[in-house]
């Protein structure tokens, strides 16, 4: 059957220092004294707008003391188009079509996103060009920060995404068989409206598909209770059509599928320890949900709904992938993207069982969509940034395969 995949949210250029020190003197000047004060600190996110608070300069005279003296890797970058992009590649020539709805500026690096985005199978003619700054994370790497294990620190400026509503995803965006919204937190207007774009879209019998990303504005406004997943209704703008606008709560009732990282998965709900935050979301209304937790086994569960059900359980990560970042002769990449193209890979592989047939309820197999999943967070760590560009057609889904018959090996074939 023919099947389309719609997707939505934070798209953007990572700015990529690869040699940065946060043992230096000039990032103990910008680093972070108490939590939420604007600082900057290894593993986390602040806006270059609050940085520029706490240091009462602009981030533009900041970076340059902090970066390295590497030159900065351009890739594009964020938790929706980055998915997206790996869902295209996986699926060229299978006749499943993938486009992307957001935002960039009419600046420099907006036309240099679209050009790199026109070398992958991406449609991104939905990406509309906003006045301003195309939205940027300057990502600050220390390899050998944590006793060589190395860490990152982000910077993200949102620039036109914030004028992005669910009103600019237009009619024919609901039309898909799979509607993809991912890191919409990095897109206020959008995250606002998340509960019902995510009930207008399971209306019209698409299977929904959430992927988080750390919600910054969120843990400003209150660090200690748990994040509404979107808002009370869309801001400045309507459904493009009539359509319901429920509460936040709601959106795990309109997802099929919840993808998020250890730590969103405790603020989303709100607890201090991860079993309860696993009761939480089994709870929540979602139809099936996975959490990836870094070098430890990702935990999945899958309750009634499009899937088959299973208890929560863990999937080991890649042997592979943890071998050849201990070896120094493997090729060296980083771990952005990682988590973007584990959700792009579990998004393919759903695709391509919809294509299968398998569109009744309790028959798609998680799984197996896992498998991909893990597979293509494994490969992006070979390379620098998230977004891979093939020399020809089918090369990384190739690359990505093996790495998946490598984790069916190490896994007994489950």
């Amino acid at each position: 059957m023919p099947v389309r995949i719609a997707g939505a949210g934070c798209c953007l250029m990572d700015i990529l220092y690869p040699k940065a020190d946060f043992s230096s003197a000039a990032f103990a000047w910008v680093r972070s004294r108490r939590e939420g004060d604007g600082g900057l600190s290894p593993g986390r996110l602040v806006f270059a707008e609050d940085a520029e608070l706490f240091t009462g300069r602009p981030f533009s005279d900041i970076l340059p003391a902090i970066a390295g003296s590497v030159p900065p890797a351009l890739n594009v970058g964020g938790p929706s188009v980055v998915a997206l992009v790996h869902a295209a590649q996986m699926l060229e020539g299978e006749g499943i079509p993938v486009a992307f709805s957001g935002a960039t500026g009419d600046d420099g690096i907006g036309r240099d996103l679209r050009e790199k985005l026109a070398r992958t199978p991406l449609d991104a003619s939905r990406l509309r060009t906003l006045p301003g700054r195309t939205p940027s994370t300057f990502v600050l790497s220390d390899p050998l920060w944590d006793s060589g294990r190395g860490e990152r620190c982000f910077v993200n400026d949102i620039g036109a995404a914030e004028r992005f509503l669910p009103s600019d995803l237009g009619e024919g965006f609901f039309d898909a068989d799979l509607v993809a919204l991912g890191g919409t937190a990095l897109v206020p207007g959008l995250h606002e409206g998340l509960p019902g774009v995510l009930a207008l879209a399971r209306s019209r019998g698409a299977l929904t598909f959430v992927n988080t990303v750390f919600d910054f504005r969120a843990e400003r406004r209150d660090p200690i209770g748990a994040w509404p997943l979107g808002g009370p209704a869309p801001i400045g703008g309507t459904l493009p059509v009539g359509g319901p606008s429920p509460g936040p709560r709601e959106s795990y009732e309109s997802c099929d599928l919840l993808v998020m990282d250890r730590d969103e998965a405790l603020r989303l709900s709100g607890e201090r320890d991860f079993a309860s935050a696993l009761r939480f979301f089994e709870g929540s209304g979602v139809g099936a949900f996975v959490v990836s937790r870094g070098g430890d086994p990702v935990v999945a569960w899958s309750g009634l709904g499009r899937f088959a059900p299973f208890p929560a359980r863990e999937f080991p990560v890649s042997g592979r992938a943890a071998r050849a970042r201990s070896d120094p002769s493997s090729p060296r990449g980083d771990t952005t993207g990682c988590g973007d193209a584990f959700a792009g890979g579990i998004l393919a592989s759903l695709a391509l069982q919809l294509k299968a047939g398998r569109a009744v309820e309790g028959s798609l197999d998680l799984a197996g969509a896992l498998s991909w999943g893990i597979a293509a967070g494994a490969f992006t760590l070979s390379f620098l940034g998230g977004t891979y560009y093939e020399s020809k057609p089918g090369e990384k889904r190739e690359k990505v395969r093996s790495y998946r018959d490598d984790w069916l090996d190490q896994v007994g074939g489950a």
